[in-house]
């Protein structure tokens, strides 16, 4: 393998080390899991309705693990599902008074810290990064799926 290849693959897979550990420090000063801070930033960021598959697809957790994290919202009276009509097993999450609430005083900040640390970011970098990025993970899944088991 090319040396500026792996420099850059290696410089890549750190810098999302590096993100990742950020979350994991807030989710720690805000007193809550990992996982649970991925949820919350689905539900009070967007006006969409999520199932809990809806949430395993989207942040590509397990479904036991969103499983285990929405029930313990649900005892916590942060959320509740609510049967989607026409499904057969689909409930959709919704945020509670006191879960927005709670939202809002605990968690909200990440959020308003990732928005004032992209402020002044320049477009096209941004563009670039991503797109970048796009590249490199679908090419890695065409990889990784293409491998045949050892």
């Amino acid at each position: 393998m090319d040396q500026d290849t792996q420099l850059g693959i290696d410089a890549i897979t750190q810098r999302i080390k590096e993100i990742n550990s950020l979350y994991h420090i807030a989710a720690i000063k805000s007193g809550i899991p990992d996982g649970e801070v991925a949820i919350w930033s689905l539900l009070l960021g967007t006006e969409r309705e999520y199932s809990q598959q809806d949430l395993s697809d989207t942040l590509f957790l397990s479904k036991q693990t969103v499983n285990t994290i929405v029930s313990k919202l649900v005892r916590k009276g942060f959320v509740t599902l609510e049967h989607c009509p026409g499904s057969r097993n689909r409930k959709v999450v919704r945020l509670t008074d006191a879960g927005l609430a709670f939202g809002l005083e605990h968690v909200m900040w990440i959020f308003a810290a990732e928005q004032r640390a992209m402020e002044g970011a320049d477009l096209q970098e941004l563009q670039a990064y991503l797109s970048m990025l796009d590249k490199f993970i679908s090419k890695f899944r065409k990889e990784i799926d293409g491998k045949s088991d050892l």
